[in-house]
């Protein structure tokens, strides 16, 4: 509202009362006046700073299940995407806070170390698969087991082992 179109304080309010009122006035014409005893407004955060710590957070949780990640992205390198990615995000518009919601922070907490759990996983059953099959090849080729040593029943009998017939 333009400072000539200000409401006035109602006569007989705290003076507490009516600095509060006349700053939130001035803070909605554009004209912010610190309110008395409060801290000073915070600058805008640096959006490619937030990119920078962001994508640094990104690498770091793929990095388990890409670990050559870390040398191609440093902190350098990030810090340079995050600041070219706001000077575009800046000229088009984009509204890089609307991106942060809880749902976009619980997939990036989640995916990753489901994503390493998945892999994890299927390296556990492909070495018990792999143990499994060893050990089937080994038992196939194993020697077959030898007769206990005894006595040898065919020397001693006239049929030497032979069918017995019936004597007609």
């Amino acid at each position: 509202m333009p400072p000539d179109q200000q409401h006035a304080a109602p006569e007989g309010l705290p003076a507490d009362l009516a600095a509060i009122a006349a700053a939130a006035d001035a803070e909605i014409a554009g004209q912010a006046a610190a309110l008395p005893g409060a801290a000073p407004a915070e600058p805008p955060p640096d959006q490619g700073a937030e990119l920078a710590a962001m994508l640094q957070m990104g690498v770091a949780m793929a990095s388990p299940a890409l670990p050559f990640l870390p040398a191609c992205y440093t902190p350098e390198v990030c810090g340079q995407i995050g600041t070219a990615f706001a000077a575009v995000a800046e000229k088009h518009g984009w509204n890089l806070s609307a991106v942060k919601s809880p749902e976009l922070a619980l997939a990036v907490v989640t995916i990753p170390p489901t994503v390493a759990a998945v892999g994890m996983g299927r390296a556990h059953f492909a070495e018990l698969r792999a143990r499994r099959e060893a050990a089937e090849r080994a038992a196939r080729a194993a020697p077959a087991p030898q007769a206990l040593p005894g006595p040898n029943f065919a020397d001693d009998r006239p049929h030497a082992g032979q069918r017995l017939q019936p004597q007609q």
